[in-house]
């Protein structure tokens, strides 16, 4: 029988995670010495590499001799652009001060969106592309950007406008999510935002189709959970999915708003009751926890990864990148879960694919190596799968590809 003619063969790895298994225990889908075919940029198969060799020949060949292969990383909630940085407010929370307390005060979030209503479209488009490329070379394929430091209908649109260039100039895909309730600004109050952001804001992103999904930071001093609900409600409407910071500091009643939509994900999820997280299994909602905020908000609560785990949740990982939180790397956040969350490393491998894939509505086309998936991957310089969670980020990276296309290697981002 004549071997199949593909573009690509990438053979060879110490083993390969494809996370085609059962969500049971250690069950990832591993294959020793396994490696994947790739035509017209899409998983054709994937498998041992003996087998892979005895049906394909590959007009392009990749040797990851002692590399371990993943599907490429997936993060499922970050807040990439923005202009400025807020160090200083993190020596404020050093010394006891509250997150809150400082978005009370001025600072926080509204000192971020004073910088970023002064920035041009090239100044954040400049900076966002910066930092969507060291996300590329820690491994992230996927990656959700949220707006929300503009809080008014140009500014917004204005970031919006950059997460489409993005989106069409970078390797990286990028999902947009539209979150012009991310706080209150100073010149208005709630209601009053609440009905600019339902009467002018989402026509207009439904209009040029600038965002997939609607965000609303539901917190007290912020969204209320009657206000959250009208935003979301509209959203739904205007054609999007919706998402939502849930819980973060207290029982907001974010996870109700969340599973009453059946919304896509429910992000933060630390203050959320039982109730409302049993809840989720029978609607839909993704879990999205993250760990690394909870530690840049030198937090001693965390979301309930366990018991989302027991209740069979399949409970997604991100980054939550934005001023108050300082992170690119699914690996760190790796290596968070592991000691923040007590997740294990077979947990921690389906919280930065499949499970982030499903938090964007994306598990049937990335996440997992299967076949007529595309085909993102990223190859990692350690010993096995689990080194994953016991390491931290620095020099785990080899190799990524984007679409069958090899965008980094050895780390590093190719021109």
């Amino acid at each position: 029988m004549p071997r199949r003619k593909v573009d690509l063969l990438i053979l060879g790895s110490t083993e390969m995670v494809t996370m085609n298994g059962q969500p049971s225990e250690d069950d990832l889908g591993v294959v020793e010495g396994g490696g994947v075919a790739v035509d017209a940029g899409n998983i054709v198969m994937a498998a041992s590499s003996e087998l892979l060799e005895r049906r394909f020949v590959g007009r392009r060949s990749v040797n990851v001799d002692e590399k371990v292969l993943l599907p490429g990383f997936i993060d499922p909630h970050t807040h990439l652009v923005f202009e400025g940085s807020r160090e200083q407010e993190f020596q404020q929370r050093i010394q006891g001060v509250p997150y809150m307390e400082i978005l009370k005060g001025h600072g926080g979030i509204l000192e971020t969106v004073n910088k970023t209503r002064e920035a041009t479209h090239d100044e954040l488009l400049s900076t966002a592309v910066s930092r969507l490329d060291t996300a590329l070379e820690a491994g992230t394929t996927t990656i959700e950007v949220k707006s929300g430091y503009g809080l008014r209908p140009y500014d917004e649109m204005k970031i919006l406008q950059v997460i489409r260039t993005l989106r069409r100039q970078h390797l990286c895909r990028v999902v947009p999510t539209f979150m012009g309730a991310h706080a209150v600004p100073p010149e208005t109050d709630a209601e009053s935002y609440t009905r600019l952001i339902i009467e002018e804001m989402l026509p207009e992103v439904r209009r040029t189709g600038l965002a997939q999904f609607c965000d609303v930071f539901c917190e007290q001093g912020v969204f209320d959970e009657k206000q959250s609900m009208s935003i979301l409600k509209a959203a739904k409407q205007a054609g999007l999915a919706t998402k939502i910071h849930a819980d973060e500091f207290t029982d907001s009643n974010g996870a109700r708003v969340a599973n009453k939509l059946s919304s896509t994900s429910g992000d933060h999820l630390v203050h959320t009751p039982a109730r409302e997280l049993e809840r989720m299994a029978a609607t839909g909602v993704t879990p999205v926890v993250l760990p690394s905020s909870s530690q840049s908000l030198l937090a001693k609560e965390y979301a309930p990864a366990r018991e989302l785990l027991a209740l069979g949740l399949p409970v997604a990982l991100g980054t939550d990148f934005s001023p108050a939180n300082w992170t690119l790397s699914q690996v760190a956040v790796a290596w968070a879960a592991a000691r923040e969350l007590r997740m294990k490393a077979d947990e921690i491998l389906r919280g930065i694919t499949i499970n982030a894939a499903m938090a964007l509505g994306m598990e049937n086309q990335v996440g997992s190596l299967a076949p007529k998936k595309i085909a993102d991957l990223v190859t990692l310089k350690v010993p096995n799968h689990k080194w994953v969670s016991y390491a931290h980020s620095d020099g785990l990276i080899d190799k990524v590809f984007i679409g069958g296309r090899l965008v980094v290697d050895d780390g590093k981002k190719l021109v």
